[in-house]
């Protein structure tokens, strides 16, 4: 199994990032991988500098594109020697490292409240582990007959995962509210908050819609 660094499917923020990658590389690479029969992982953050939805819809939608075997996810981390790391220094406080890899810890000012960023991980791994026990399940509808217990362990997490999946969608519209309510910002007409939180058909994956954010 290969772990790529595809970060984010927003080509604006890997150039933020000075990744020297394209979004097309990661397609390409993940392409060729699975052709050679290799299991691919994406390693994922979110939360640098000027990131706003539209690249978080990006990196979403990039995970349901190309539907990794794996994901991992953690927001940005401003490494100390580095560019990103002296254009926020002056916004660190006490807490300038984590503890693991799942801190998930803000340690400057993101464009969402910290929770935000919290949900967001719920977000993508309910929806990345719905999508793949969907995918697994699809051939008992066709053969209802070869049913076994294992296979109703897998409908059971789906539904699970669905049903968080919705809750976190929930949860992170209101984080996002909160967001824009502690920095008023004017909101477009198109940004509402008022889209299908779960998809009207299993095989529907709908964006998450346009929410809010600080300037």
């Amino acid at each position: 199994m290969v772990w790529m660094g595809a970060e984010s499917g927003s080509q604006r923020i890997l150039d933020a990032m000075e990744k020297g990658l394209r979004v097309d590389d990661i397609r390409a690479a993940r392409e060729l991988l699975r052709a050679a029969g290799i299991s691919v992982g994406f390693f994922l953050q979110f939360g640098y500098p000027g990131e706003g939805w539209n690249d978080i819809e990006a990196t979403l939608q990039l995970v349901r594109d190309l539907a990794p075997d794996d994901i991992g996810v953690s927001v940005s981390y401003p490494l100390p020697g580095t560019r990103f790391h002296e254009r926020v220094r002056e916004q660190l406080g006490q807490k300038q490292n984590w503890f693991d890899s799942d801190d998930l810890a803000m340690m400057y000012r993101a464009t969402y409240a910290p929770e935000f960023y919290r949900e967001i991980h719920g977000v993508v791994h309910h929806e990345f582990r719905a999508r793949r026990l969907a995918e697994a399940m699809a051939p008992l509808t066709k053969a209802p007959w070869r049913v076994r217990p294992a296979d109703l362990r897998r409908v059971a997490a789906w539904i699970y995962n669905r049903g968080a999946l919705s809750i976190s969608r929930a949860r992170l519209r209101q984080s996002a509210e909160r967001s824009a309510h502690d920095t008023p910002v004017a909101i477009a007409p198109s940004m509402s908050l008022r889209a299908a939180a779960t998809p009207t058909r299993q095989d529907e994956w709908p964006p998450l819609g346009d929410v809010p954010t600080r300037p």
